[in-house]
């Protein structure tokens, strides 16, 4: 297709415009991701997370408190590096500068750039469990992110707490279980503080900027609902999203660096700590499942709300947050929604030959979980190609403890030796649900 701003030629399924980054609006849907995003579009803010988007503000918009918000996608990583040094400051002793230095080491172990499949963002780790801090709009629309610290290494993380209101999301990352977190300050900060914002700032992990918190009690509505975020000139970029704003004192997290001011990004605005510390403290104590994640903003691609559903929306969300009597169950929308997305995750992991695409969606130990590690070990370097043509749902059947779901499906398997053979099956997903709503394949039965 081709973009109605820059005539640019697109692939069919691209979400962005590879000239001009613009998002290109998909017929026949009005998923509530697609609702939030085109909110956010008609403000100068840039999200610092999807695509590495970071809000930005100019002069006339912070007073109006009307800002533009623009996407930006993870193509731009192209782009030449972002100084991350501060404006000039006054002559600083070699002791404080010492001081500082500590501070940054003994923080960046603890700070992260979470991926997804629409871009990058930041985030830190702020309660014991394994307990991430991010920005809402670094992973609306999805429950599991990639989680990659600052030696490299890549782990699991599933949201278990996000808001549409506040822009501010909490992840659980196993492999983080057991490590200390970072302080976070429970009290307003001065204007005048020295601070640290650190995070991956157009996708350079592991960066870190000086500069001091030069204003206060900023209010904002661009999508989400910005009550007296800190200004700063401490030098933050698309990707700083959800990073971690510390006091170069203390070393306490005093923010959540959120917003830009694209005119010359020479400040953005952080999300104060202790503004959000209780609703982060609910979902640490109350994770959310995936269902209620879903709910939000819609989990899957295809999630689809009507615009007229809104309320309802919200009243399902606070259903789930609110009622601590409620039972976890099948509903036949979010299982198709489920098998939509593996398919998707499958076609993904077949490409890559990487099973730790679809890992997460498999209950260990079983049949289904076996089954499909084994496979793509087999097939990994043997060039293979597969393309999905197909994957209608026939039939759902919901039981006590299990559903099946019944699909036909249709791809293409190419092979050097074989060339392109066309499959046509139909198959038999059984579906259990973990102690936390999340849904897992136990079992697939293939009648060819």
């Amino acid at each position: 297709m081709f973009c109605s701003k820059c005539g640019v030629k697109n692939e069919n399924t691209a979400r962005f415009c590879g000239g001009c980054g613009q998002i290109i609006a998909e017929e026949g849907r009005s998923s509530r991701k697609g609702w939030l995003i085109a909110g956010i579009l008609i403000s100068m803010l840039i999200f610092s997370g999807v695509g590495y988007g970071f809000l930005t503000i100019s002069n006339s918009e912070v007073a109006s408190s009307k800002p533009v918000v623009e996407e930006i996608h993870s193509a731009d990583l192209e782009k030449k590096p972002v100084q991350l040094e501060s404006k000039p400051t006054p002559v600083k002793t070699a002791a404080q500068e010492k001081d500082k230095t500590l501070v940054i080491k003994e923080t960046m172990p603890k700070v992260f750039t979470i991926f997804t499949e629409d871009g990058l963002g930041s985030g830190f780790l702020y309660k014991d469990g394994g307990l991430i801090v991010t920005n809402a709009h670094v992973v609306a629309g999805f429950t599991d992110v990639i989680v990659r610290n600052s030696s490299g290494q890549d782990s699991l993380g599933k949201v278990i707490g996000i808001s549409d209101r506040y822009d501010v999301a909490l992840i659980r990352a196993a492999d983080y279980l057991n490590v200390e977190p970072l302080l976070a300050e429970s009290k307003e900060s001065s204007i005048g503080t020295e601070v640290i914002a650190l995070g991956s700032p157009q996708g350079f992990e592991n960066s870190a900027s000086i500069g001091y918190l030069t204003g206060l009690n900023r209010d904002m509505e661009l999508g989400f609902v910005y009550e007296k975020v800190y200004q700063i000139d401490a030098q933050i970029d698309q990707g700083s999203s959800g990073g971690p704003l510390v006091d170069a004192k203390t070393g306490k997290v005093i923010g959540i660096n959120s917003l830009i001011y694209t005119k010359n990004n020479l400040f953005g605005f952080s999300i104060p700590m202790y503004s959000v510390i209780g609703l982060l403290d609910q979902w640490a104590e109350k994770p959310m499942n995936a269902n209620e994640v879903a709910a939000v903003f819609g989990v899957y691609d295809d999630y689809a709300y009507e615009d007229s559903a809104s309320e309802q929306d919200d009243s399902y969300y606070e259903e789930f947050v609110y009622d601590d009597h409620y039972e976890f169950s099948f509903d036949e929308e979010s299982l198709s929604n489920f098998i939509v997305t593996f398919r998707e995750y499958y076609e993904t992991a077949l490409q890559y030959e990487e099973f730790y695409w679809i890992e997460d969606l498999l209950l260990p130990d079983s049949p289904a979980y076996n089954e499909f590690d084994e496979y793509i070990q087999d097939i990994a370097g043997e060039g293979m190609t597969f393309d999905f043509i197909n994957n209608t749902i026939t039939d759902i059947e919901i039981y006590a403890d299990y559903a099946v779901i019944h699909t036909f499906e249709e791809f293409e398997f190419i092979n050097s030796a074989e060339g392109i053979t066309n499959y046509e099956r139909y198959k038999e997903y059984h579906i259990v649900m973990d102690e936390n709503g999340y849904y897992q394949i136990s079992d697939v039965f293939i009648d060819d």
